[in-house]
């Protein structure tokens, strides 16, 4: 039976950087021919964070799997990426945490997404790193959201 490999969290940071450590698992899990059914490097929140960080995708790839440990990784990003300011850097942050579908053809497209995946409105899924989260179903994702839940009842 074939379990599929997930990324990390993109929650996960490094660096102080959120998706980092999943971008670099993507990298990794492609280089061996195991990332199944992801976007990877020229689209989403890794094509977005390979910009911010100021490094090309295949590059990247190539010291990643290069590399055995995520601090010599982030150790030549440092030497050779774009330096940000702690400011930018939660900025970002931000951005990519909150990032939520923002037109109605997005909004349809999220909430098919999430009915193919067995949720509803009501799962708590409002955001994309949400949507990955509960496609993925990491149990620190569920267990947040069903807290919350009972916060609000």
């Amino acid at each position: 039976m074939n379990r599929r490999i997930y990324p990390r969290s993109p929650y996960a940071q490094l660096g102080g950087y959120v998706h980092l450590p999943r971008l670099i698992d993507k990298a990794r899990l492609h280089h061996q021919g195991l990332l199944v059914g992801y976007n990877y490097k020229t689209s989403g929140f890794d094509r977005h964070l390979l910009a911010f960080l100021g490094v090309d995708g295949d590059t990247f790839e190539a010291k990643a799997n290069e590399f055995t440990s995520d601090d010599l990784i982030w150790d030549w990003l440092r030497a050779t990426g774009v330096s940000r300011t702690p400011a930018e850097i939660q900025a970002w942050n931000d951005g990519m945490i909150s990032q939520r579908p923002d037109t109605l053809a997005k909004q349809e497209r999220f909430n098919r997404l999430l009915h193919q995946m067995g949720g509803t409105l009501a799962s708590g899924v409002h955001t994309y790193f949400d949507l990955i989260e509960f496609e993925e179903r990491r149990a620190e994702f569920l267990v947040r959201k069903a807290g919350q839940k009972k916060v609000l009842e």
